[in-house]
């Protein structure tokens, strides 16, 4: 007999291999070197250097010519999985720079470092690995938020009681719920977008920090690698290496603060306790000895990982806390953290997505709790305020005897006895029969007599969905033009390959 997990009979669906690499995380798999990925971006920034070399005549055009052909025989190696990196050389930036003297010979290949650094060499990778990141974060939040407005589409009528301290307060639909975490996406979105305008610019050119005698032209390069333009000071992108990523983790983190909100309501939703929604078994993990399980792991790691992004955003920012002017060794250690925090963060994007696509609602038991719990007790203390000319406060006063007498008579909410009882005690005198104190407690009328924009009625609800589809269409449009910029950028630099006769 072959056992591959310890449980898993009662399911009729297992995880697919995606979840499972994203709940086992680095159990029983390690993670590739930082400077692999690095590999393509570097790649890039090498092309765009040489070329603007070349265009400047700092180089001769045989130079770039060679130089670019043995760049491209790296990136085919590369691609084919037939090149490495070598840790005796430290980085991915050597690595590069002796293959391609290995290859050309010194003459050749040892002038590719002319009019750079390191220094921007590192800066101007992550810029762009981020950027890719950056896009590829905004695409998830994308399809997460398509699929939350189905979801709160199909069950923008669905009733169900609103919480506030983890108890019942007041009655609302399944659908608004979902709206309210769509718009908490839309602002993440937002935040994603703001960091384009931050950092998309071109760091190359500064060389260790301070420039270089040779005359570069940062705009060429800044064109051929898709930057809005270069830098306005070459110091302060080396200075402040670590300000990107922070900024990135902190958008991250804060998405995350809300993919672990909407997982702690599902799993609390699901548990037998609430019973409003079932999770697919493909987002659920068994146990090792109790047959019976079904438990929401997927929803866990969203909420552990989330735990993670915090502590990387810390480590980011306090890598900035005291740097001298230039470059510091310290802000290497930005290039692991918010690699890691990419790593575990982005496929939350997609997992929660499935989760809400295949979650089942159970309408008949959300409608039932939705009146349990005196949940339309605030309704009916407003409906007083209106027909009775009554203060608010002196109305509260009345409805927090009702409760009181209510819950001793065993019922889940006000009784017109008990409201006839508080309101002769607080010597109150409102016309009120015992049609209307049932009447202003059923979820279907409190939820027709919120008319105020953002509320979780039909006509609210609608304008919601038809408002969060706009901001979607937009934010589609801002990925697509970004894309569509960077993919102008490597057109330009085949051209130019090509003009050189490359």
């Amino acid at each position: 007999m072959k056992i591959d997990k310890l449980w898993g009979g009662r399911f009729e669906e297992l995880p697919s291999r995606e979840m499972v690499d994203f709940l086992s995380g680095r159990d029983v798999r390690g993670i590739p070197p930082c400077d692999e990925r690095l590999i393509p971006y570097d790649l890039w920034g090498n092309r765009a250097h040489v070329l603007m070399l070349c265009r400047q005549g700092i180089l001769s055009k045989t130079d770039g010519k060679k130089i670019l052909k043995g760049l491209r025989e790296l990136e085919t190696l590369h691609q084919k999985g037939k090149f490495g990196l070598d840790a005796s050389k430290e980085d991915v930036h050597s690595n590069i720079e002796s293959f391609l003297i290995e290859r050309l010979g010194i003459e050749f290949g040892g002038k590719i470092h002319t009019g750079r650094s390191r220094n921007d060499q590192i800066v101007l990778d992550m810029h762009l690995y981020l950027r890719d990141r950056v896009l590829e974060f905004v695409e998830g939040l994308i399809g997460l938020t398509e699929a939350i407005l189905r979801k709160g589409e199909e069950h923008r009528s669905t009733i169900m009681p609103g919480y506030t301290h983890h108890q019942h307060a007041v009655v609302t639909t399944f659908g608004h719920l979902l709206l309210s975490f769509a718009g908490s996406l839309g602002r993440d979105h937002q935040r994603f977008a703001r960091w384009f305008d931050l950092f998309n610019k071109n760091p190359l050119g500064a060389a260790a920090g301070y420039g270089t005698t040779f005359n570069l032209d940062r705009q060429l390069t800044s064109r051929l690698l898709g930057f809005d333009g270069p830098t306005e000071n070459v110091t302060d992108p080396i200075t402040q290496r670590w300000e990107p990523e922070a900024e990135m983790a902190y958008d991250v983190a804060v998405m995350m603060d809300h993919l672990s909100t909407i997982a702690q309501t599902f799993i609390l939703l699901s548990t037998p306790e609430f019973n409003m929604i079932r999770l697919n078994d493909r987002h659920c993990t068994g146990s090792s000895i109790m047959p019976q399980k079904r438990n929401p792991c997927s929803l866990e790691a969203i909420k552990a990982k989330t735990s993670f992004a915090h502590g990387m955003l810390v480590s980011l920012l306090s890598a900035g806390k005291s740097l001298f002017m230039g470059y510091n060794r310290d802000t290497q250690w930005t290039k692991y953290w918010i690699m890691d925090l990419i790593d575990e963060s982005k496929p939350a994007l997609s997992v929660m997505t499935e989760v809400i696509e295949l979650l089942r609602v159970h309408k008949t038991q959300m409608l039932q709790q939705a009146q349990e719990e005196f949940v339309g007790a605030t309704s009916l203390m407003e409906w007083m305020v209106r027909h009775g000319s009554l203060p608010l406060r002196k109305a509260k006063m009345v409805l927090e005897k009702a409760v009181k007498y209510s819950e001793k008579e065993g019922s889940g909410k006000v009784s017109y006895q008990s409201l006839k009882t508080a309101l002769a005690e607080m010597k109150v005198n409102i016309p009120i029969t015992e049609k209307a104190v049932e009447e202003m407690q059923r979820p279907e009328k409190i939820l027709s007599q919120t008319p105020s924009i953002g509320t979780p009625s039909e006509k609210r609800i609608k304008e919601n969905i038809g408002a969060l589809q706009k901001k979607v269409r937009m934010n589609k449009n801002w990925l697509l033009h970004q894309r569509k910029n960077i993919e102008k950028s490597k057109t330009l630099m085949f051209k130019m390959e090509k003009q050189l006769g490359c």
